[in-house]
């Protein structure tokens, strides 16, 4: 069963005023989703670099980022035929641009194959956000599996990269309106984006 970030698409969609996409292939018997909550999980953000970006790191998600502002969390768990998983979702929003920072925590008992599970990722945030893949590649980044791609709507553009680290597969996005893209933010964001297993 491919998984997805859920909540990612979710709170996306609300953030660029347009309706959310519910998670694919869920199984029938799977309850309907509960509202998403913001749960605090222990974060550390420290002063900001030269030019204003926030030093951002979650304990719990084992990862330290470059971002505009200190971003928004939501956690959302969701019961399905595998076991339960968790969603774990960072958001900011800066003139126009929204920064997301996401992971799912499985259930110990699912097994996936990994590269299915970071084409599926990719694949359905495409569908979800109702984009046209334009650019996709696989690479390894510190040693990790990723697919990084680039998707596009009528009116936005979105930059992306897939990680699965260990059992857990993290997304990072930038979206920004077409035609406004600045690629210094962008390899900032992503360039900045450490994690450990």
């Amino acid at each position: 069963m491919k998984r997805f970030l859920a909540i990612l698409l979710v709170t996306l969609w609300l953030s660029l005023a347009a309706s959310a996409q519910e998670h694919t292939k869920r199984p029938p018997t799977t309850p309907a989703r509960p509202a998403p909550t913001t749960m605090p999980t222990p974060v550390r953000a420290t002063g900001p670099d030269p030019e204003g970006w926030a030093h951002f790191a979650s304990e719990l998600g084992r990862f330290s980022i470059l971002i505009p502002k200190i971003p928004e969390e939501t956690k959302e768990t969701v019961p399905s035929d595998h076991g339960p998983y968790t969603t774990h979702l960072f958001i900011t929003r800066e003139q126009g641009t929204v920064y997301l920072i996401g992971w799912v925590d499985y259930d110990p008992s699912f097994n996936f194959n990994r590269q299915k599970e970071l084409e599926a990722n990719r694949d359905n945030f495409v569908k979800g956000v109702k984009a046209t893949l334009t650019s996709t590649q696989s690479m390894r980044v510190d040693g990790y599996p990723v697919i990084e791609f680039t998707a596009d709507t009528i009116e936005r553009t979105f930059h992306s990269r897939v990680y699965m680290v260990g059992r857990r597969p993290y997304q990072i996005v930038i979206g920004y309106p077409k035609g406004q893209s600045e690629m210094a933010p962008i390899a900032k964001f992503f360039n900045s984006f450490k994690v450990s297993p």
